[in-house]
């Protein structure tokens, strides 16, 4: 199992934290679609959003299914930061993530090998309340 040491304090120009109930993989991915262009039509992202609004899909389904969140609640974070990278975080309650860089590869799923495909950068790193998956993505002035 390969884990991220505590990410680095990123520093955000602009931030949403929003809280999505979890109920079945498909709705919340659908409520954190529709939160994920909220942010960045404020944001005014200059990278790719449907790429981006496709990433939250992916982590947020992701935590759906496997991150122990079932009636329970979903962080999702995005931020903009001051070289106009996107910074998603979504957390789940489950602290596990044994198979992290098979999914990366697409071994395991083809969630987040598909996110890395989108141009992200993945990490996570595990917490006292679950983990939290992270994804980078540049802007088009990164």
């Amino acid at each position: 199992m390969t884990t991220t040491a505590p990410p680095l304090v990123v520093p955000l120009v602009q931030e949403h934290r929003l809280t999505i109930r979890s109920y079945l993989p498909a709705q919340d991915a659908q409520s954190a679609r529709l939160q994920a262009v909220t942010c960045l039509l404020a944001f005014a992202w200059s990278g790719p959003c449907g790429l981006a609004v496709q990433t939250v899909d992916q982590l947020v389904r992701n935590a759906s299914k496997f991150g122990q969140c079932s009636g329970g609640n979903i962080g999702l974070r995005v931020g903009l930061t001051d070289v106009d990278d996107l910074l998603i975080d979504v957390t789940d309650h489950n602290p596990e993530f044994d198979s992290f860089d098979d999914a990366v590869a697409g071994r395991v799923g083809q969630g987040l090998w598909h996110v890395t495909q989108y141009g992200a950068a993945v990490s996570w790193y595990p917490h006292k309340h679950g983990k939290t998956v992270r994804a980078v993505m540049g802007g088009a002035h990164s």
